[in-house]
């Protein structure tokens, strides 16, 4: 296996990830509910050193 994680994109308000790897292939984990996403970010951070978990900006709005 010649290939590796370099950076997850953490989407928090969309539940996913995307796994981006050295050889320009990404992967996008989506999640289905919020116990499988809380597993998969646990996973993350066992598993990658925190400069390799970038969160995603959260959307905001405001009414007027």
């Amino acid at each position: 296996m010649d290939e590796f994680i370099y950076e997850v994109e953490v989407d928090i308000c969309a539940r996913t990830f995307k796994l981006k790897s050295d050889k320009e292939q990404n992967k996008i984990i989506a999640c289905v509910n919020t116990d499988e996403f809380m597993r998969v970010l646990e996973v993350c951070d066992q598993m990658l050193e925190p400069c390799m978990i970038v969160y995603k900006e959260l959307a905001l709005t405001t009414d007027k």
